[in-house]
């Protein structure tokens, strides 16, 4: 795996990680804990550090990501990226929402040091904030920012957040060491944090069920595309999580209390799969001990853990929409040219809306019409080969911005495209192209279509 894109992957996965500590916190002392119980201060003072600290770690990841991003558009060692940081957080879509982020955090790390109720369940609000904008730096906003693939992707986030967060709160602050939890305390949180659980997994098998559709575009590219390889062991990994859960509300939580059977359809089928698995049940039901609660919440956090490292992997990876984009690598490229991921790979890739106009005079400055058609527009013929930009606006912005900043990651096969080395044509534009110019020349060919009666239109 490429480095960058495993610091970056790295990165991702903590300000996850990070999040669901912050919501799920949040939640599990709003919603969950008992009030007016004592002995649960030392257990609530823990969860308000955990809550502060994950809000802390989420401002490093932000600047993090703002660092490893602008390297990433900016093509420039990380020295280089740093400078430009100004740039990036005023021209580019990242990087105001990634600044918006900024200015939340900021605040929610203040709130998170109050205990008034009402600061607490602002902080909350604002937690669910920062996760919209993380859905906004995701593949959810390729189709824009207002639409419905990312209020359902934000959903997903908030639900699976509250779900997990709450599993690594219980986990680490809760159930840490041998404390001793007051049994009539112990019988209100199991059944509220299970039934906050269960609803979280609905809401997450929705939106994910969604978003796995939005996401592959075809069945077929689950198992022909790494975007849905990953995919596949993340649900192997959800179902697994699903199955302990079922087992901690079904078994672990009724055996906390008096003797009384759970009820509903999941009470239901999961005493018909445990049936059809163990067969007939034999003796009165045990009782269980608060020490196998804990050790049962303990798995599904590590199983939990998994799970998000394959969301931040996905998050690095090209969705299996994006495939008909893709370019094949050329069998001319030596094998010392090592290949470099690039844009194309990324969910934040989209340029914001530049000026067109502007970036045909980028065009016209850098004389690209030296090496490309462009059919309809008033510049001079090529005098050498080159792609045919007539089109060019039918191909993703992704991958458009890596053709002309990093055209060696993956190169295109044919006449026009490689040299007698394999190795790409198109020009080193590092050292000349402003992200300004970049965002505005990629304005101009998203302009570009071919005609319905121009030559080679449609095929």
């Amino acid at each position: 795996m490429d480095l960058p894109l495993l610091v970056a992957g790295l990165v991702r996965g903590l300000g996850l990680l990070s999040l669901a500590a912050v919501i799920g916190g949040l939640v599990l002392e709003w919603l969950i804990l008992p009030n007016g119980a004592p002995p649960l201060e030392p257990a609530r003072i823990r969860l308000r550090r955990l809550i502060t600290g994950g809000l802390a770690v989420l401002v490093l990841t932000t600047f993090a990501d703002l660092i490893l991003r602008a390297q990433v558009m900016s093509r420039a060692p990380l020295a280089v990226a740093i400078v430009a940081l100004p740039d990036v957080m005023a021209r580019t879509h990242f990087g105001a929402i990634l600044t918006a982020r900024a200015v939340l955090l900021a605040l929610a790390v203040l709130l998170s040091l109050a205990r008034a109720a009402a600061l607490r369940v602002l902080c909350l609000l604002i937690a669910l904030a920062v996760a919209l904008t993380t859905t906004l730096t995701g593949h959810a906003t390729g189709w824009g920012d207002l639409t419905v693939s990312v209020a359902v992707d934000w959903m997903h986030a908030v639900a699976a957040s509250a779900w997990v967060g709450g599993l690594l709160a219980l986990a680490v602050v809760i159930f840490r060491g041998k404390s001793h939890w007051p049994p009539a305390s112990l019988a209100i949180l199991a059944p509220r944090f299970s039934r906050l659980a269960g609803a979280c997994l609905l809401v997450v098998v929705l939106t994910g069920s969604y978003n796995a559709w939005a996401q592959l575009g075809a069945l077929s590219r689950l198992w022909t595309t790494a975007y849905g390889g990953v995919l596949i062991v993340k649900l192997l990994l959800v179902a697994v999580l699903i199955g302990l859960g079922a087992l901690n509300r079904y078994v672990a939580v009724p055996g906390l209390g008096p003797p009384c059977a759970a009820r509903g359809v999941g009470a239901r089928l999961f005493r018909l799969s445990r049936l059809v698995a163990l067969g007939p049940r034999r003796g009165a039901r045990p009782v269980m001990p608060a020490s196998r609660l804990a050790a049962y919440v303990r798995g599904e956090a590590i199983i939990a853990l998994a799970v998000f490292a394959c969301t931040a992997a996905l998050g690095e990876i090209t969705p299996g929409r994006h495939v008909s984009f893709e370019r094949r690598g050329t069998s001319h490229v030596s094998p010392v040219q090592r290949r470099q991921t690039g844009f194309v790979g990324r969910g934040s890739v989209t340029p914001p809306p530049g000026d067109a106009a502007q970036g045909r005079a980028v065009f016209v400055k850098l004389k690209c019409f030296i090496c490309h058609t462009v059919q309809g527009e008033h510049v001079p013929a090529p005098s050498r080969p080159g792609p045919d930009l007539t089109d060019a606006g039918s191909r993703h912005p992704g991958y458009l911005v890596e053709s002309i900043m990093n055209p060696n990651a993956m190169i295109v096969d044919g006449p026009g495209y490689t040299d007698d080395r394999g190795l790409s044509i198109m020009p080193d534009y590092r050292d000349n192209l402003t992200i300004g110019e970049l965002i505005d020349l990629v304005a101009y060919l998203r302009t570009l279509h071919a005609k319905p009666d121009a030559p080679g239109a449609g095929s």
